[in-house]
């Protein structure tokens, strides 16, 4: 596997009717469970790599590492979706897509600095395995990563149709009613219905590279138990 995926999630989860109940989902369940570091510390995923002891010890120290690392990139770019839920409907989902858009930019550019510092922990075929896991964990943004746009070889107007049904999406999770448990829920299943409309856009040969770059199924239920340490 060539190349490397950056957190993607950030906006998928993040667009709710309650955005501050929402953005603390969204770092549970998105940017930090699918980010390589935080796959990494997983305990699941960890069983799955056959990582323990002294190993498993770095990985989850290099997961809180990076999870200081994006609350002062996040804090440095301005990027506050507490504050975004007092502003009214229209603007508010004007910033939150400005805030993904930075969200995107901080998680490429720390999932790039943090890459080699699991490589001093895990083999290559770890790493490899990694990022399958994330890809399927990941559903469409990802695929709007540059890497993953000249893996697949999208077209610019597959590229438009993608992102048209992500934002229509999006839109949809924001009008959401319900308590938390019951959006974090409908989230959930509106990024699978999404994710499976996005299939339909993409060749034969391109969901057979998906599927290839995917790897061996992954539960990724399982990336909602609690880390490997944490009480």
């Amino acid at each position: 596997m060539t190349f490397l995926r950056t957190v993607w999630c950030a906006g998928a989860l993040l667009i709710v009717a309650s955005v501050a109940q929402t953005a603390s989902a969204q770092r549970s369940f998105g940017s930090r469970s699918n980010s390589l570091t935080s796959l990494a510390a997983n305990e699941s995923v960890q069983k799955h790599l056959d990582i323990s002891g002294e190993a498993a010890g770095r990985l989850n120290t290099i997961s809180d590492e990076y999870r200081n690392a994006i609350q002062k990139e996040f804090a440095a770019q301005g990027i506050d979706y507490s504050a975004i839920s007092d502003l009214p409907a229209a603007e508010r989902a004007v910033e939150i897509r400005r805030a993904s858009e930075k969200t995107a930019q901080a998680n490429r550019k720390l999932a790039a600095a943090f890459l080699p510092k699991l490589q001093e922990v895990l083999t290559p075929d770890q790493i490899g395995r990694l990022k399958q896991i994330q890809l399927q964990a990941s559903g469409v943004d990802v695929w709007l990563e540059p890497e993953t746009i000249k893996e697949l070889d999208l077209t610019k107007e597959q590229q438009a149709q993608i992102t048209e049904l992500r934002n229509d999406y999006s839109r949809r999770q924001q009008q959401l009613d319900g308590d938390f448990q019951q959006r974090f829920a409908k989230i959930r299943e509106l990024n699978v219905e999404r994710d499976g409309k996005a299939l339909e856009l993409l060749t034969a040969a391109q969901r057979a590279k998906l599927d290839e770059l995917k790897g061996a199924p992954f539960d990724v239920s399982q990336l909602s138990s609690r880390r490997r340490g944490n009480n």
